[in-house]
């Protein structure tokens, strides 16, 4: 895996983490999740603009989530929401989602072969995002 390749997976990645979270954030009734998720969102929009700016400078283009994740996304959220909206399922569907990050993310730097130390580090950014996301989850279990 190459620089390219590897940017356009976390730039993928943190898109569709702003956009899951974004599906969420209307059910929350917690201030506190509410504002932990909103956190998340912010620092996903930060890895993205990283990941889009980095991908610009290599004459890239930066993919998003194709409109059938997101739709699929979409209607998997409201269908495991319609029963049960409490702020332990919503923290479970979030570690779900950013521990599916950390093994796809793992894989892909692993996967790397470039030399690229900002696109090392970007990565490790968003693995790192994503596990501190689960710990910011685990008290509303």
């Amino acid at each position: 895996m190459q620089d390219t390749e590897l940017l356009q997976f976390i730039h993928k990645t943190a898109q569709m983490g702003v956009e899951s979270l974004r599906d969420i954030e209307p059910m929350v009734r917690e201030n506190a999740l509410y504002n932990a998720i909103s956190s998340q969102i912010r620092e996903y929009r930060y890895i993205a603009g990283c990941a889009n700016r980095m991908l610009e400078e290599r004459g890239e283009s930066s993919p998003g989530p194709g409109t059938f994740s997101k739709v699929s996304s979409g209607v998997m959220t409201a269908v495991k929401m319609m029963s049960d909206n409490s702020s332990s399922k919503i923290a479970e569907m979030v570690i779900q989602g950013n521990t599916m990050g950390i093994t796809k993310g793992t894989k892909h730097l692993n996967d790397y072969t470039g030399n690229d130390r900002q696109v090392q580090a970007l990565a490790k950014k968003l693995i790192a995002t994503e596990q501190a996301n689960v710990e910011q989850m685990k008290p509303f279990l």
